[in-house]
């Protein structure tokens, strides 16, 4: 079972991304809007979601003009200060995540090896440099 998000999670998570949840029926959404650099995007939060193969997990959705992004069975996530929320699903192999900030950019990555992620980055090829970057963070997450 994936993490089940508390209002606690979701206070910080609204004051990192400087914006209010708000509650529906099945989860929580937020909109952030950068018109400086004219960027948006919706966030949702879902709890308690069937994600087939009797697995009941927590779905986070971000939709912004350039695309739809979904991970599904969220695991936990970090907040990096000062303006980043990183949602992470984590197995012991591998790490998924989007990546949000309160300007409104997305990144995601998708099933990155755990072994990038531990590696020596003077070792790694360049291409998979920046993937490691972003979710070495992620290495104090107990699967």
């Amino acid at each position: 079972m994936g993490y089940n998000f508390t209002s606690l999670d979701l206070t910080e998570i609204s004051k990192t991304l400087n914006a209010e949840f708000k509650e529906f029926s099945n989860g929580w959404t937020i909109n952030i809007n950068n018109p400086k650099m004219k960027q948006a995007l919706v966030l949702t939060i879902y709890n308690n979601v069937e994600l087939g193969s009797d697995e009941i997990g927590s779905l986070i959705s971000v939709q912004t003009q350039h695309g739809y992004f979904e991970l599904h069975n969220c695991t936990n996530f970090l907040v990096f200060e000062p303006d980043e929320v990183i949602f992470i699903l984590k197995n012991s192999d591998k790490v998924s995540s989007l990546i949000l900030s309160k300007d409104g950019a997305c990144s995601m990555y998708a099933n990155i090896e755990q072994a990038i992620i531990n590696a020596d980055f003077s070792e790694l090829d360049p291409a998979v440099l920046l993937a490691a970057m972003q979710l070495s963070l992620t290495e104090t997450i107990a699967v």
